[in-house]
Parts: structure tokens; C-alpha cells; sequence
């Protein structure tokens, strides 16, 4: 924050306001007709210097930046979600986690995005039992895989890749399928609990060795698939509460194109 004398402030816009109105600044007579400071554009900066000092001295000469509006919390998806969409949904093919909400998706209004995480499901999935984490090869990658409760529920996975890039793609059947679709609203709601808890863990957690051995176990992760027909896989983001996982999304989840930003050439912006 910067703060200006308001004795030079006052005369700096008595000067401008001279000059915005073709004035002398210093004589406050009537300049010639062929002065700069009768120029439109030099006419239009100086009201709008007028306008920015009048402001600066109304708030005693002090300049910086307004304190930012407090910014309400944002609804949990689990209770914004548009439940009723589920009734629509139909068993198409076993398929991934990400494809199935990729499917949900279709259901909502046009251009709505699926606001459900495949992190969130997978999450309450490993909680309750159906998934656990387990290492793909003697690399020390680790990768969700169904117990054999999951199993029992018709959750079952393929092994993909090739050596050392080895990774677990876990697939759903039609009952698993609609047993997410059923317990949809508990599944959120309990998945989103489950998060918030292990945030606070880990904020609370004082170990620095606890953090070292969190880092060093990213750095073991197995990387997310890709559809046969695109490039490289990149690495997924870690699912809450578990630093180790990596949830099997699809490659275009991680697609994203930039794109640059130009300001509009404009010789008079006042």
C-alpha cells in the first residue's frame, strides 16, 4: 500500500482539472487554439486522471488493494447432484469407473460436466472394502485391485502394459455398475466424509519423516492408461487420502489445451 501527501495531491488535481477544461494548469487562462491540451484524446486521459486522483484523495491518499469479499463455501457435490439423472441409466458394457460417470455425464443438461471425481467412488470403494492397493511388479508401483469382496460384487481387473510400466485396469460388471448407480447419494456422502478426515490428518500430522516417506512414495506410483489410440499416458493425480494410488482414468482426462490472450489494440482506452 502506498500513501501520497493530500497538500500535492489537492494541487496536482486543481492542475489536471485545468488543463482537462484547455487551461493554463499554472494561470488557469485559456490556452491557444493549437496546444497539445486541446488534443480529443489528451482531453479524455486527463479526465480520466482527474477521476483516478479525485478517488485517491477521497480515500485519505492511501492506494492499495481492497480487502477481497469472503467467498461462501461451495456446496458438496453431494448434495447438488442431480440424482434423479440415475433413473436413466442402462447397463451398456463392463467398463472403468471414469467411463461409466463419462456415461452419467450424458444425462445431465447439455453442457454440464460430470461433477463427480472417479477418485470420490474409488475412494469409498477402498474404505468399505471392495478395492485395495496393491504392487503391480517388483518396480514398486502401486495400483487399485478388488478384494475378493469386490470381487464377489463383480469388480475384476486386467493387467496392462508392458514391463516396467506394467498397471492394473479395474472393470466393473453390470451389477457393480448398479450397485454404484443405487448407493449413489451414500456413496458421496460418505466418500466426501472420508476425504475431509484424512485432510485434517494429514494437516494435523507433525512428522516431517511421515511427509518425506509421502513424497517418496509418489514417487512410485504406476501411471493412468490410455486408450489405444492416443499417445503416452500421463501420470494421474493421487486419490484423497491415499498418496500411493493412482485412479485409472482415460488419456483425454488429460488433455488440456492453452490458450493465449491478447488485449484489444485501442488508441483512446479512456
Amino acid at each position: 500500500m502506498s500513501t501520497y501527501d493530500l497538500k500535492r495531491l489537492e494541487v496536482a488535481i486543481q492542475y489536471i482539472r485545468r488543463m482537462s477544461e484547455g487551461k493554463n494548469p499554472v494561470s488557469n487562462r485559456p490556452a491557444p487554439e493549437n496546444e497539445v491540451l486541446n488534443n480529443v484524446n489528451v482531453h479524455r486521459c486527463l479526465k480520466f486522471i482527474d477521476e483516478v486522483l479525485t478517488d485517491v484523495h477521497k480515500s485519505g491518499g492511501s492506494v492499495g488493494l481492497h480487502a477481497q469479499k469472503e467467498r461462501k463455501p461451495k456446496e458438496p457435490v453431494s448434495q447438488t447432484f442431480p440424482y434423479e439423472i440415475l433413473d436413466r441409466y442402462e447397463y451398456v458394457q463392463d467398463q472403468q469407473i471414469s467411463y461409466l460417470l463419462r456415461q452419467l455425464e450424458e444425462y445431465l443438461p447439455e453442457g454440464s460436466k460430470m461433477p463427480v471425481p472417479a477418485t470420490l467412488i474409488t475412494t469409498w470403494l477402498r474404505e468399505n472394502g471392495y478395492l485395495e492397493i496393491k504392487a503391480v511388479n517388483d518396480t514398486g508401483k502401486e495400483n487399485s485391485v478388488p478384494t475378493t469382496k469386490g470381487e464377489d460384487l463383480g469388480i475384476y481387473d486386467e493387467r496392462a502394459g508392458v514391463y516396467p510400466n506394467e498397471y492394473y485396469r479395474v472393470f466393473y460388471n453390470e451389477n457393480a455398475q448398479r450397485f454404484i448407480i443405487q448407493n449413489f447419494r451414500k456413496i458421496l456422502t460418505e466418500a466426501e466424509a472420508i476425504r475431509e478426515r484424512n485432510r485434517r490428518e494429514r494437516k494435523s500430522s507433525p512428522s516431517p519423516a511421515g511427509r518425506s516417506r509421502s513424497s517418496s512414495e509418489n514417487q512410485h506410483m504406476s501411471p493412468a492408461p490410455a486408450p489405444a489410440s492416443s499417445g503416452a499416458s500421463r501420470p494421474a493425480p493421487s486419490a484423497p487420502g491415499n498418496e500411493g494410488y493412482r485412479e485409472e482414468l482415460p488419456q483425454e482426462y488429460y488433455d488440456m489445451l492453452s490458450q493465449g490472450w491478447q488485449a484489444a489494440d485501442d488508441d483512446v482506452p479512456w
